[in-house]
């Protein structure tokens, strides 16, 4: 039974896949299983996996029709074998070789179900933390589990090892055919899994491109935000927490369509920010 088993969903990446495989490849934690599911990919990426699985046996390939990134990560998840489970997306990367090992020995130290990485997001020209831990520190309780993870600002699925068999005892999947499924699932996880620590030095590097989900703009996105956001506020109203404790809200105030100044409260604190220079409204 390898340590951690990696789940990438593989859908038209070609111009990004080597960099994401190369940094799972080069961990220095060796004992891992690297499933890849290919989601009825049209480009190359097919093709750079069989070279990848053709030098590496800890590869695995699972193919299939498109249907969409949830059910590429919940088949990968039924496919998983390992102690741990991780998410990495295909476009996305690892930026320290040791990545999985100070997650995994985190995991170990504390007898934690989830251990957290920072986050990075950018492209080729610019980048900057979303999401930085600055100190290890452990939460049981669920307020605290959603404080230090930053969700739902930060309500990703990809910069955390979950252990396996609490992960799938929560009974929890990625809806199948909805954009935003994150929305869906990690606030659930952090609920019924019962420890979280956060892991300094290791960074997730979430890349920013045009065509990717959080960048496409139509009528079902919308509507799967919109709901996904409506989920978590009912979960946390359900579960006794306060929105606006946990998360970022911000109000613009406008003048003929640009925002002059602004009110962002987080976590219960309210601070005012009147802008030094007009901007345009995005």
């Amino acid at each position: 039974m390898p340590k951690v088993s990696v789940i990438i969903p593989v859908y038209n990446v070609e111009k990004y896949l080597r960099e994401c495989l190369d940094s799972v490849v080069n961990q220095t934690i060796k004992d891992i299983e690297i499933i890849c599911v290919n989601d009825g990919s049209t480009d190359g990426s097919l093709d750079i996996l069989n070279e990848y699985c053709s030098n590496d046996d800890r590869f695995v390939i699972i193919n299939q029709e498109n249907q969409g990134l949830s059910v590429a990560r919940n088949n990968g998840l039924n496919s998983a074998s390992g102690d741990y489970v991780a998410f990495v997306d295909s476009d996305d990367y690892l930026l320290s070789n040791d990545y999985f090992e100070k997650l995994y020995s985190a995991c170990e130290k504390y007898n934690a179900d989830i251990a957290v990485a920072s986050i990075i997001r950018g492209n080729e020209k610019k980048s900057k933390y979303i999401y930085k831990i600055d100190k290890e520190e452990v939460a049981i309780d669920y307020k605290d589990k959603l404080l230090l993870c930053d969700v739902p600002d930060s309500n990703y699925v990809w910069n955390k090892l979950y252990k396996r068999e609490s992960l799938l005892a929560t009974g929890i999947i990625f809806p199948p055919g909805t954009l935003y499924e994150d929305l869906y699932y990690t606030h659930k996880v952090l609920y019924y899994m019962d420890k979280v620590v956060t892991v300094c030095g290791v960074d997730y590097f979430y890349r920013k491109r045009q065509g990717s989900i959080v960048k496409t703009k139509n009528i079902q996105a919308n509507i799967d935000k919109e709901n996904g956001d409506r989920e978590i506020r009912l979960f946390f109203e359900e579960h006794g927490i306060n929105f606006e404790q946990v998360a970022t809200v911000t109000q613009k105030y406008k003048i003929f369509g640009l925002t002059v100044f602004k009110t962002v409260k987080k976590y219960g604190k309210c601070k005012n920010i009147l802008l030094n220079s007009l901007c345009w409204n995005t």
